[in-house]
């Protein structure tokens, strides 16, 4: 069943501003720079593939943008020894949009929707750990207390600084990428 152009243009717009609340966040928090620019990349990568107006961008400059984010966090990931950390989250991320990109996945083509084998256990592997993470997601939204390292709302000196802002952001990607991982199987 085809879904409606406006609905896709909603879902694009929504990974849009998650995006640009990311890249705020690198010019107005400047902290964990990396991470925000990749779940910038990730946003943005998302929006342009449900976007109904079409990809502004060719594949191989996100290809290119994915695979450096992929061997940065991996490399991250594997100094840590665990997939556990930021670095390993951002490593899965960086994969699963190679995958998609990949497949072909995007408002005007589908690509390997229905693939069988190895690329439709690991979209629906990729669609369990993005829906967790949207719901993790929304938890932190939720919470005032972020745990230890979060300073309390009064100290905060800007509303960018806020990391139930981060966790919205985020909470629009991880959803999007579940639901377009989940065509894939």
């Amino acid at each position: 069943m085809a879904v409606a152009g406006w609905v896709l243009g909603l879902v694009s717009i929504a990974c849009l501003g998650g995006g640009l609340v990311h890249l705020a966040r690198v010019v107005v928090v400047r902290s964990r720079i990396p991470g925000e620019l990749c779940h910038a990349a990730m946003a943005v990568g998302m929006a342009a593939m449900f976007s109904p107006l079409g990809d502004p961008l060719p594949r191989p400059v996100w290809t290119v943008v994915f695979a450096l984010g992929l061997v940065w966090f991996g490399a991250g990931a594997v100094r840590g020894r665990t997939l556990a950390g930021d670095a390993g989250h951002h490593a899965v991320g960086c994969a699963a949009m190679l995958l998609m990109l990949a497949a072909g996945h995007g408002a005007h083509g589908r690509g390997a929707a229905g693939a069988l084998g190895v690329a439709s256990v690991a979209a629906l592997a990729l669609t369990g750990y993005f829906a967790w993470h949207a719901l993790r997601c929304a938890d932190r939204c939720r919470r005032a207390d972020l745990g230890p390292g979060a300073a309390p709302a009064t100290l905060r000196t800007h509303p960018l600084a806020d990391p139930r802002l981060a966790a919205g952001g985020q909470l629009v990607t991880a959803a999007a990428m579940s639901v377009m991982l989940l065509g894939m199987v």
